[in-house]
């Protein structure tokens, strides 16, 4: 009987070099993630538009990868401009 592997949206990103990071990092721990794009925009004065990318990854996983995305975002391996969501 196959399982099923729930996924949880954890992260939302404005910046697209954030999201190639994040994935990498991801990968990097064995932590399989998900990004889908949405259509919500969000303009910035000195970055333009952007549009919503979400990170998804699978429930049991969401802790270690928040401490992850935590530590990238306090060593300015990624920017301020992201959100947790779960």
């Amino acid at each position: 009987m196959a399982t099923r592997i729930n996924f949880i949206d954890l992260y939302s990103f404005y910046n697209d070099l954030d999201v190639s990071v994040i994935e990498r990092l991801m990968e990097d721990y064995n932590i399989s993630c998900s990004i889908k794009t949405l259509g919500t925009t969000r303009f910035s004065s000195d970055l333009g538009e952007h549009q919503e990318k979400r990170m998804a990854v699978e429930e049991d996983k969401v802790e270690n990868a928040r401490k992850i995305i935590t530590d990238a975002i306090r060593s300015g391996v990624i920017s301020k401009e992201g959100k947790f969501r779960a």
